[in-house]
Order: C-alpha cells, then sequence, then structure tokens
C-alpha cells in the first residue's frame, strides 16, 4: 500500500499491526470500533418508574381489551 502524498491524508491513514489486530489510532481501551469505553452513568430511576408505569398501564388496557370482546 502506498502512502499519500498529503501529509495530513497520511497522517489520517491506519496502520494495521498483524501482531496485535490493531491499528496505530486505537489503544487497548477502545473497543472494536476505535471508540473510547464508555462508563455508564448513575441509574435514572425515574424514568424507570416510568417505564413500568407505562408496562403496569398498557397490560391493564390488554386485560380491558380482551375482556370487552369476550
Amino acid at each position: 500500500m502506498t502512502e499519500p502524498a498529503d501529509p495530513v491524508a497520511a497522517e489520517a491513514v491506519a496502520h494495521y499491526d498483524a501482531a496485535t489486530h490493531m491499528d496505530t489510532h486505537a489503544s487497548l481501551s477502545d473497543d472494536d470500533h476505535g471508540h473510547a469505553a464508555e462508563t455508564l452513568g448513575p441509574i435514572d430511576w425515574q424514568k424507570w418508574a416510568f417505564a413500568v408505569a407505562g408496562g403496569i398501564a398498557g397490560l391493564i388496557v390488554l386485560v380491558f381489551f380482551f375482556a370487552a370482546i369476550s
């Protein structure tokens, strides 16, 4: 593979190392696509409560629907 004549383009080309199966722009903490690992934030209890309440409301609607058609 030949290097581009433009030095900026040459810097953007990822060089794959067959021994480590990584390119030069990736580090050990990067995922398979070269993105840095993201940390998870705290649990949003309000959103979970809304999700559970929505699920329960959906089940109530289904119960009344089947009661109405039977």
